[in-house]
């Protein structure tokens, strides 16, 4: 038996793709916020960005190990500060296909919980996830820190290998991987590497993965 009982879902690129260009808009603010505290260039907020994900995972952990003393609250708060009915549509297909699945769902995203709430209400599938594991649920270890992983597993009160993770990087399914999840790449194209059991192109490409997974 496959002894997968919980699904846990990546937000931002996984949920919904950057093609509606949402996350475009989310990085335009990141870079802003970023050159207007800390009186950079475009291009040096850019080059900046870059490096702290590259480093620490996400821009948001860089800036709460390199510069401690700014209010991460006010960044986080700014970042995902859009409407994002301007981008999203209802995803009916999403939703069939969450409802249908046989196991609870959570998401679980490196961005703030009213963040997810916004983004899964307009796809309509909010009600499809039973909680919603964010940034400061974690105390702003974000993905792939171990540590955010290990919470949401003694949160749940299931080991590694009862939850499978779909996300969009490699790198964060790495710390999956690292608490003995199984992991399910969504990223068109991609190439199945440093332990990652499945690779899709989409969200809704992972259903016949998952079922296999759930024992069906």
């Amino acid at each position: 038996m496959s002894g997968v009982r919980y699904l846990l879902f990546d937000l931002d690129d996984t949920l919904y793709t950057n093609a509606s260009g949402l996350f475009t808009e989310v990085g335009s603010r990141i870079e802003g916020w970023i050159a207007t505290t800390l009186g950079l260039s475009p291009d040096e907020a850019k080059a900046l960005r870059r490096r702290w994900f590259l480093t620490y995972g996400t821009a948001m952990s860089g800036l709460v190990h390199e510069h401690p003393e700014l209010d991460v609250d006010a960044y986080l708060d700014h970042v995902h500060d859009i409407d994002v009915s301007r981008y999203l549509d209802p995803n009916p297909a999403l939703a069939a296909m969450l409802t249908s699945l046989p196991a609870p769902k959570a998401v679980f995203t490196n961005s703030i919980g009213s963040w997810a709430e916004k983004i899964t209400r307009q796809l309509g599938i909010r009600d499809c996830f039973e909680a919603i594991y964010d940034v400061r649920a974690v105390g702003y270890r974000s993905k792939p820190d171990p540590y955010a992983f290990t919470w949401v597993l003694q949160t749940l009160g299931l080991p590694g290998p009862a939850c499978v993770m779909l996300d969009d990087q490699v790198s964060y399914l790495s710390g999956a991987t690292a608490v003995g999840m199984r992991t399910i790449l969504v990223r068109p194209g991609a190439q199945r590497t440093n332990g990652i059991e499945y690779q899709v192109d989409s969200v809704l490409e992972a259903e016949p993965v998952l079922r296999e997974l759930l024992g069906e």
